[in-house]
């Protein structure tokens, strides 16, 4: 039914990198919005959304701490299907300034 709440956490390794992936059924996110879902402040156009509350701060924030991180986020999604977000690390250390291994 419309009212089943469905989300479905994996996390697991692939060749160099951990990944988690979060997925959802909900109403799924357009071509053109998926470009714009990390910008500061945007949010979905979509009627059904602007019911839920936000700023449209936390998929930026999202971004800019996987960035801070080299990591890398994969957004897969479609209208009336849902959405799924996967978030990679490499297991190579990735240390900063010049630091060395102790």
């Amino acid at each position: 039914s419309a009212d089943t709440k469905f989300i479905k956490i994996v996390i697991g390794n692939e060749n160099d990198s951990v990944f988690i992936e979060i997925q959802d059924k909900g109403i799924g996110i357009s071509e053109e919005d998926q470009q714009k879902v990390f910008d500061k402040f945007y949010r979905v156009t979509s009627g059904l959304v602007h019911t839920t509350k936000g700023t449209g701060l936390g998929l930026s924030l999202v971004k800019q701490i996987m960035d801070a991180h080299k990591g890398k986020i994969e957004l897969k999604s479609k209208v009336g299907e849902g959405s799924s977000f996967k978030l990679s690390f490499s297991k190579k250390s990735q240390l900063n300034n010049g630091e060395k291994n102790a």
